[in-house]
Parts: structure tokens; C-alpha cells; sequence
């Protein structure tokens, strides 16, 4: 797989997008929504509230009233990596207070995962008598770009990040740059490509399509061939099509943050003898380097390549809105492209007296963006004028000149 060579660090409203890039293909996107952060890699003191031997581990509280989940094989901090797993009741005791980092992030209908493992330079005497938050992660772009070696040039847009990205990656020096152009640094085509693969279908020349499944227990990614000629003819086209359909599904793993188990189906599998083992090895190379260490299982009896790979942080539709065969995007995701959209628009048109008019969800999610909606305001230097219009569809927008109505 290509490693991002490039990052762009745009900081939108309420949001703040990293891009990696090789050449101009996107290799890498995560988003971070500025309200409600994913919390990996936060250090707590943490009460254990609950011993839950059925499920393997424990509950704790957070200082917060957040509860997070503590498996049996991350609460043992003496526990060397593959070594054996103690039971929970031996680990950790009802009431006792533990420190804990923050694994993976809520998603997928389950809560937050801590780990007492790689906590260090915190012990319980000096963390607080109660649940309490003892270190906040750094902030996410300074993070990825500490785990992209690779990247030789970054554009951030947001001042205030250079001196934290700076010290991340010294050797870099003046190649991490503030962007100074009047225009944003997300345009409106990057902006396209990547809620495109909130989608769950991509489209690939020679009549190949890859659908993308996510239920709770596993992601399919189904590989359609369209077409058709004679038997030889139509081997070498699926086999062709398997190859460039094992390179896509991995660059679409990880352009979508996708974990768990994820099967892919392809167009056809060969009876040869070792083909099956050389599609596995096909997808393992093209997985290689990805950022979370995915794994290639092999190919199962019913034809399937099997592929795990850790969540951390949840996928980008998940984020986007519903991650379901027809994709529907959420209120907050609708009402802050708007902002993104009023944004450019001013820039566009400074003269103009531009308002948004927006239908009933979408205006009680800009009400929960105060953030979003100040940044808008310091971006254009305008107050940010919009109104709930119930002639509009629940999720409908739309921007107005003022002088025009």
C-alpha cells in the first residue's frame, strides 16, 4: 500500500480533516468531530465498577460518569505481549481504583475499551483519590504525523497547530507550512472524494464493482464482474479483475478506517492448485504497512478471504452518519457541510449578504455547534446568519442572499 507522502490539516468548522496523500491519491483520511472527540488514548484514575467474568473483564468509571470496558487481557499491566490471560477476578477488584488509557473509541453500538497496559509514567500515588482524567492525547494530527514516517510535507491551516506538529517532527522543519491562501485548504473536490467513501459502492473500470456491507458481527466487501465472452476469455477478465479488486478493497480498508472481520468476496475463484493461497498473499502485500497491523486469515471453505483488522476509532460512515447499504448522512454531518459550504460561499462573494435557511434537524444540530458556528465567524469575519424555515424538509438547507428575499 502507498504511505501517505503529503498531509493536509484543514480545519473546517466544528471539524478538523487530516488528509495523506501520495502524489494526489488520498492514501489516508480520519476526521475529527471538535465536540465530541473519540477519546483514544486519554490516561484516567478509574473506579472498577462491576466484575463482569461472563463477558471476560470489567466495567470502570471515568471521571466524567463515563463507563468504559476493561478486557481481562488488558487489565493485567505485567502481562507480556501474546502471554497468558489471568481472570478478571484476579486482576482487578470491585472498587478499587485502576489507571487506564482509552484503546478504542465508542462505536458500533458498544462503549469505550480501556487497557492498564503502556500506562507509564503514572502511578496511583500520584493520581487523585477518585476518577479523575490525568492526561489528555495530543491532538490527533500530531499523533498521525508521528505515525507517518513517509510524509515529507504538511499543510495545516490552523496556526495554532504548527508549534505541536513542529516538535512531533523536527526533522521536517520548515516543510510543515501554514497555508495562506485566500482559497480553503479543503476544496470542494477532496471534500467530494472523501464523503464518497462513506458510499457503499465503488465503481472501477472494466464493468468492476465492489459493494461494501458493514453489519455489527463483520464487513463484506462483494466483488461484482459485469459481462461476459468466452470461457478462456472470461477466466483472464475475472482474474484480472480479482487482482485489481484485491488492491482497491485494501486502499478502500483503510481510506475507510474499516475493522474487525472483513470478508471479501471475489469475482470468482480460481481451482488451480495454489491460487487460493496466492490471492491471500495478493491481499496481504497490498495490506502491508497499513497503520493498524491488519492480518490476512486466508481463504475460507465457502470462498471467502478473511481478513481481521483492530477498531480504534470508528469508521468513517459511522462517523458520516449510518453505516448501512443506503447511506444517509446524520444532521450534525448535514449541518456543518453547510457551514463548510456558507464559508466559501462569503469567501466567494464577499459583497453578498449570504444566510442559511434550514429545515427542522438540521437547525437543532447547528444549535448544538456553537464551535462550529463561531469558528464560521472567525473564518469569514461575519456573524453567522441562519434560521429554522418549516416550509423545508427536516434535513433540507439551503444559503440566501439576504438582499434578495
Amino acid at each position: 500500500m502507498d504511505r501517505p507522502r503529503r498531509l493536509l490539516i484543514a480545519s473546517p468548522p466544528g471539524e478538523r480533516w487530516l488528509l495523506g496523500l501520495s502524489g494526489e491519491r488520498l492514501v489516508r483520511v480520519e476526521i475529527e468531530r471538535l465536540r465530541t472527540p473519540d477519546r483514544v488514548g486519554e490516561v484516567h484514575a478509574a473506579r472498577v465498577t462491576a466484575i463482569a467474568r461472563g463477558l471476560g473483564g470489567a466495567f470502570v468509571a471515568l471521571g466524567d460518569g463515563a463507563e468504559a470496558f476493561l478486557p481481562a487481557e488488558e487489565a493485567d499491566p505485567e502481562r507480556p505481549e501474546a502471554g497468558p490471560i489471568r481472570p478478571i477476578e484476579t486482576c482487578v477488584r470491585e472498587g478499587e481504583l485502576v489507571i487506564v488509557r482509552i484503546v478504542r473509541a465508542a462505536m458500533g453500538g458498544k462503549g469505550l475499551r480501556a487497557s492498564r497496559r503502556g500506562v507509564v509514567g503514572v502511578g496511583l500515588a500520584s493520581a487523585p483519590a477518585g476518577p479523575a482524567l490525568i492526561a489528555a492525547p495530543p491532538p490527533r494530527a500530531v499523533s498521525l504525523l508521528a505515525e507517518e514516517p513517509d510524509v515529507a510535507e504538511v499543510l495545516c491551516d490552523d496556526v495554532a497547530l504548527l508549534p505541536a506538529l513542529r516538535a512531533a517532527r523536527p526533522d521536517l522543519g520548515e516543510r510543515i507550512r501554514l497555508h495562506t491562501r485566500p482559497t480553503p485548504l479543503l476544496d470542494p473536490g477532496l471534500e467530494r472524494d472523501v464523503e464518497a467513501l462513506a458510499e457503499p459502492t465503488i465503481v472501477l473500470p472494466g464493468g468492476l464493482t465492489l459493494h461494501v456491507t458493514m453489519a455489527p458481527g463483520a464487513t463484506v466487501i462483494d466483488v461484482d464482474l459485469a459481462g461476459g465472452s468466452d470461457r478462456a476469455a472470461a477466466s483472464r477478465r475475472r482474474e484480472d479483475a480479482n487482482r485489481l479488486a484485491i488492491a482497491e478493497a485494501a486502499r478502500q480498508i483503510i481510506l475507510r478506517n474499516l475493522g474487525g472481520v472483513i470478508l471479501l468476496d471475489l469475482a470468482s475463484l480460481p481451482s488451480r492448485r495454489g491460487a487460493r493461497e496466492a490471492l491471500a498473499r495478493a491481499m496481504a502485500q497490498a495490506l502491508a504497512g497499513d497503520p493498524l497491523g491488519a492480518r490476512v486469515l486466508g481463504v475460507s471453505r465457502a470462498g471467502l478471504l478473511e481478513i481481521v483488522r483492530p477498531r480504534v476509532r470508528p469508521p468513517l460512515a459511522e462517523l458520516f452518519g449510518t453505516a448501512a447499504a443506503a447511506f444517509r448522512p446524520s444532521a450534525t454531518t448535514v449541518a456543518l457541510c453547510a457551514l463548510r459550504t456558507l464559508w466559501r460561499e462569503r469567501l466567494a462573494r464577499p459583497a453578498a449578504r449570504l444566510r442559511l435557511r434550514v429545515g427542522r434537524t438540521i437547525g437543532e444540530a447547528m444549535a448544538e455547534e456553537s464551535e462550529a458556528l463561531a469558528r464560521t465567524e472567525l473564518l469569514t469575519g461575519r456573524p453567522v446568519s441562519w434560521q429554522v424555515d418549516p416550509a423545508l424538509a427536516p434535513f433540507a438547507w439551503m444559503i440566501e442572499d439576504a438582499r434578495d428575499a
